[in-house]
């Protein structure tokens, strides 16, 4: 799905358990930033961590996870991944399936783990 609104209404759940799996280029390398469904990403709270930082093209986004934007997973990519505590507020998050008409459902802990991710306060 390409919207947090959409995701919401195929499935019945809140904003805040949407998340989102953000593509982003820093001088340190490809970062994948999940944040949940009411926030947006602070590219100068990345920037403190990352260096220079921005968002990856849609070009980019296929080229660095094989997948389009809208579609990305939050697990199964190898690149860093930081994830918002917030996001680890939920029981259960839905977030891209690996294709833009497909989402999965799984346990925020699970990202942190199967990702090596960091938490980190990346939102807004």
């Amino acid at each position: 799905m390409k919207t947090v609104a959409q995701a919401v209404k195929a499935t019945g759940v809140s904003p805040r358990q949407v998340i989102k799996s953000l593509v982003l280029i820093s001088e340190k390398g490809s970062i994948l930033a999940i944040v949940d469904g009411e926030s947006r990403v602070s590219l100068e709270k990345v920037k403190q961590h990352f260096g220079e930082v921005r968002l990856a093209t849609p070009e980019e986004v296929r080229e660095i996870t094989g997948f389009e934007v809208g579609g990305v997973p939050p697990v199964g990519i190898n690149i860093k991944t930081v994830v918002d505590p917030r996001v680890l507020e939920n029981e259960f998050v839905i977030g891209g399936g690996g294709r833009i008409d497909k989402l999965c459902k799984l346990d925020p802990r699970k990202i942190v783990e199967y990702q090596k991710a960091e938490i980190i306060e990346i939102r807004e």
